[in-house]
């Protein structure tokens, strides 16, 4: 039996159930593959080890006799810095005032999904200055149509959305990025980028109108040029050259190369759904690093993610989403894994922390 992925949809406890079927299946006789990008959930899971690079086989090794680091480290080919988690010396974050206003304030948002039906159902979040709001929750339960609201990509139903107190509800993405939202959308090919295009021309795709790539009506070739270059140079974008399609690139570095384009503005706010899906640990160690870095001058983030340790390591806060409606918030430092799972499946877990508080002190 050949498993890809199959923890992707589930809750944390639903995989360990999962593991534990599998354990179970091989010591009866069944021959499993199990493919991954959760290196806990590989080891915990598999008796031998193959570790895929490019294509070609680099290494098989034990369960037993090997780690997450080293499994990283033969992923990508080099030494990786360790495990990316919230700064110690970043105190706890303080409830706001009537005195402060969040750069996101989501309120009592509904819209319809793909098929008409309700998607979300009466959303209020927030977001401060310098914070990461997680989004957790199965896929499925009204992640993807949150992003496409906020980013004016869905229609509002009802509520408001506003950023830095001003109302977008319903304006068009234009307007929204224009005010200083930034979007990485959860289909990078589909949404964020075009594939037959090169990397110039993608990295210009937010700001073509204006100086100076732009001098009127014409497209100032220099300059957009050199605006490329830099953004490859910085972001680590690996390529050919600016001139390269962007279909020619690894997913990591069409994510690069995605989020190289959306923070060079240096937006106030950014949504960011599912970063690092598809890319490989290398490339996730520098996502993240770069969302790190704009809550630390001061962006707000909403991170949705299924990736549960991801959100964990990055989050100020962690807000659970099931069918539309948010089960409950609660701070990321020392969440309780059973209680996500429990909100993750529509069971509520006790009392929450308020929704709105600040970013980190």
């Amino acid at each position: 039996m050949v498993f890809d992925e199959p923890t992707a949809v589930l809750t944390p406890q639903e995989s360990a159930d999962l593991v534990r079927t599998l354990r179970g299946m091989a010591a009866e006789g069944f021959c499993i593959v199990f493919i991954s990008h959760k290196l806990d959930e590989v080891l915990a899971v598999a008796d031998r080890i193959t570790v895929l690079r490019r294509g070609r086989v680099v290494a098989t090794t034990e369960a037993g006799a090997t780690d997450r680091r080293s499994l990283a480290r033969l992923m990508v080919g080099r030494e990786l810095a360790p495990q990316v988690e919230a700064p110690a010396e970043v105190g706890p974050v303080a409830p706001l005032t009537g005195e402060v206003e969040p750069v996101l304030d989501v309120r009592g948002l509904r819209a319809l999904g793909d098929k008409g039906l309700p998607a979300l159902d009466g959303i209020d979040l927030t977001v401060a200055a310098g914070e990461i709001l997680g989004i957790a929750g199965v896929a499925g339960n009204g992640q993807r149509e949150l992003a496409e609201t906020i980013t004016g990509l869905r229609t509002a139903t009802a509520g408001a959305i506003l950023v830095g107190g001003r109302d977008l509800t319903n304006r068009s993405p234009r307007d929204i990025a224009r005010a200083g939202v930034a979007h990485v959308p959860e289909d990078r090919l589909g949404t964020g980028l075009v594939s037959g295009m090169d990397l110039a021309a993608n990295a210009i795709l937010r700001d073509y109108r204006r100086a100076p790539l732009a001098r009127g009506p014409f497209l100032a070739r220099r300059a957009i040029a050199a605006f490329a270059d830099r953004l490859i140079q910085r972001y680590d974008v690996k390529t050919p050259g600016r001139a390269a399609r962007v279909r020619g690139l690894s997913g990591g570095n069409q994510q690069k190369l995605l989020l190289a384009r959306e923070l060079s503005g240096e937006p106030r706010l950014l949504v960011a759904v599912h970063p690092t899906r598809g890319v490989d640990v290398g490339a996730t160690e520098t996502i993240h690093r770069l969302l790190l870095a704009q809550r630390a001058r001061g962006a707000a983030t909403l991170l949705i993610s299924e990736d549960l340790d991801e959100l964990l390591a990055l989050a100020d806060r962690i807000a659970v989403l099931y069918e539309g409606r948010v089960m409950g918030t609660v701070a990321a430092r020392g969440a309780d894994r059973e209680r996500l799972g429990l909100m993750m499946a529509g069971i509520h877990a006790g009392a929450v922390e308020p929704a709105v508080v600040a970013g980190r002190g």
